[in-house]
């Protein structure tokens, strides 16, 4: 049995769906030629090292199969290179077979939480998302974590400031100097 890895760069455009529909048209192509596919999943979006077809980004799918019949591949090459939304392929033989990835859950940053958290009871989202739920905490707990929040922004803002009075000081300093080179110059004249 020979392994492959094949990557591909799809048209950064596409959404979800329609970058669903292109990977299940490669999948099916593979099954076709004979391959068993190990893993197929998106890599992400990433910018090109250089504009393809006038794009500066694309989506990176990435495609672990293997296959005993090596007499296809160069059928699922051409087909690769054919395909309109496809910008780029590669396949490079592995090894040893690699290891099945399963799709991980995304994880969502505290801002999509505030968001889908609905109104309840007149309340606003933000005033759910400020008092906790007894099953998640109690109020002990709430107020001990609402204090270090309060305090990191209070020395964020004191930290912000200082940078812009040493900007505002060397400013000054650069007028001053300037003025005196100016004098300095009169003076030879």
């Amino acid at each position: 049995m020979r392994y492959y890895e094949s990557l591909y760069i799809v048209n950064p455009n596409y959404e979800q769906d329609r970058l669903d529909e292109e990977m299940k048209m490669v999948t099916n192509k593979l099954g076709e030629y004979g391959f068993s596919i190990i893993n197929h999943r998106v890599w992400g979006k990433k910018r090109l090292a250089y504009s393809i077809q006038k794009h500066k980004y694309g989506t990176f799918v990435l495609l672990h199969f293997e296959t005993e019949f090596v007499e296809n591949l160069d059928r699922f090459e051409r087909f690769m290179v054919l395909q309109k939304p496809i910008l780029r392929n590669q396949t490079v033989v592995l090894d040893e077979r690699p290891e099945v990835q399963e799709d991980e859950e995304p994880v969502l940053d505290e801002t999509v939480k505030e968001d889908e958290v609905t109104k309840t009871d007149g309340e606003t989202s933000e005033e759910a998302v400020a008092e906790p739920t007894p099953e998640e905490s109690s109020p002990e707990e709430a107020t001990v974590e609402e204090a270090p929040v309060e305090e990191e922004s209070a020395g964020e803002e004191e930290v912000s400031e200082a940078p812009e009075e040493v900007v505002k000081a060397e400013e000054t300093e650069k007028i001053e100097e300037t003025e005196e080179v100016e004098k300095t110059e009169e003076v030879q004249e």
